[in-house]
């Protein structure tokens, strides 16, 4: 048993996707299994004791906790084979991985112990994020490429989360709650939305021209950094509490980043679950952009904010938990020596998955014992759809490739 364990965390700190996917997968669980009892003690109305209101470190857990962990895994993978770089050495892809695993792991620890534990643990946070942007850069300035887009315009998307984190860990230190309750917001908009259209912008044609007969890629230089202007420009609207004109910039979004979607032609996919699951994905981000669109012209007009927390789950539980599903499941496949092919479990879950985003947008519009009836639904089905799929998926990061290749 000693000698397996072993054997399981050589293989595990292997590769930089290995350590990270893991260090994400437990911490969405994590996150998940924290807020599930909150939900529960607010439908039977007890109060929760922890040091400041319980959906602001949700947020927290589950934007600027759960998602570098996938962000870094995918970049420090991928990115140096983008352009052209030597991959980031061992001991730095395994120091940096230990930070962020002490830093989630003392948030979660602080949302409990108290402010000066959930301090530390953003701090160490953001320390990672910050060795992951170093890593990043090199491999930038070692380019050896001709196209360098995706790259500048990840380290760009990344570099906004690390600065929203270190916003966040001097605002709880100076008590400036109004500050701190907004950096999950800006985050969402301002690094998840923006990071999955670049990776999905370099990933997605890709992926699709050999699976789709007839298939042309669809690349425009112009639109990663336009769509991060825009959801950085939601971002700083929101910020600034001006929700009645987000509009402004959603409007513009939903249309590119729809437009995207229908020239990826991710329906001639549907043969393929690994592929189609990926277009699924994405089509999220218009979804969530034209729901804040809607939200943003009925506070305009004065009607109040008639979709609630809707547009926000869209574009976290909808994109980026999708994508996340998505993307892992085919880079872990591929990276661990396995066929392509997502099994019938791993299909199923990401349906799961989708009726639980599905009951969450309902939850966020309707009231009384019918909300907490779809929240319930929600939550169950996340945990059907990301346990198992966990579970498979942790496995294969603790065991060598099935071709015997390494890595």
């Amino acid at each position: 048993m000693p000698g397996s364990v072993f054997e399981a965390m050589r293989c595990l700190i292997r590769a930089p996707h290995r350590l990270f996917f893991m260090g994400g997968l437990c911490a969405l669980v994590v996150g998940m299994l924290w807020w599930a009892p909150v939900l529960i003690m607010r439908w039977a109305g007890v109060a929760s004791a922890y040091p400041m209101p319980a959906v602001w470190l949700h947020a927290w857990l589950m934007t600027l906790g759960v998602f570098p962990f996938f962000v870094f895994g995918f970049l420090l993978t991928a990115l140096p084979r983008w352009v052209g770089a030597p991959p980031v050495s061992a001991l730095f892809y395994r120091s940096m991985a230990g930070v962020l695993y002490a830093g989630y792991t003392l948030t979660v620890v602080g949302t409990l112990a108290g402010r000066n534990c959930l301090i530390a643990g953003l701090a160490l946070t953001g320390v990672a994020w910050a060795l992951g942007l170093v890593a990043l850069i090199r491999c930038l300035l070692l380019a050896r490429a001709a196209s360098l887009l995706h790259a500048r315009w990840s380290i760009i998307v990344a570099a906004v989360g690390c600065i929203g984190v270190l916003v966040g860990v001097g605002a709880i230190s100076d008590d400036q709650w109004a500050l701190f309750a907004a950096m999950p917001s800006l985050a969402l908009w301002g690094f998840v939305g923006p990071i999955v259209f670049v990776v999905a912008h370099r990933m997605l044609p890709f992926f699709s021209e050999p699976m789709i007969a007839n298939y042309r890629r669809y690349q425009p230089v112009w639109s990663p950094p336009l769509v991060v202007v825009l959801s950085l420009g939601h971002g700083v609207l929101a910020f600034n509490g001006h929700d009645d004109w987000l509009f402004m910039a959603d409007l513009p979004l939903a249309f590119i980043t729809a437009w995207h979607a229908i020239r990826w032609r991710g329906w001639a996919a549907s043969h393929v679950p690994l592929l189609w699951s990926l277009h699924i994905s994405f089509a999220w981000l218009p979804v969530a952009a034209l729901l804040s669109a809607t939200q943003s012209l009925a506070l305009f007009a004065g009607y109040g904010a008639v979709l609630g927390l809707a547009p926000a789950h869209a574009l976290g539980m909808g994109l980026a938990t999708s994508m996340v599903f998505a993307m892992v499941t085919r880079v872990s496949l591929g990276h661990s020596g396995r066929q392509l092919e997502m099994d019938n479990l791993s299909v199923l879950c990401f349906l799961i998955l989708q009726l639980a985003v599905v009951a969450r947008l309902i939850a966020a519009v309707t009231a009384g014992n019918a909300r907490w009836l779809f929240l319930f639904v929600a939550i169950g089905a996340w945990f059907e759809a990301i346990l198992p799929w966990a579970i498979r998926y942790g496995r294969i990061y603790c065991r060598p490739r099935a071709d015997g290749q390494p890595g």
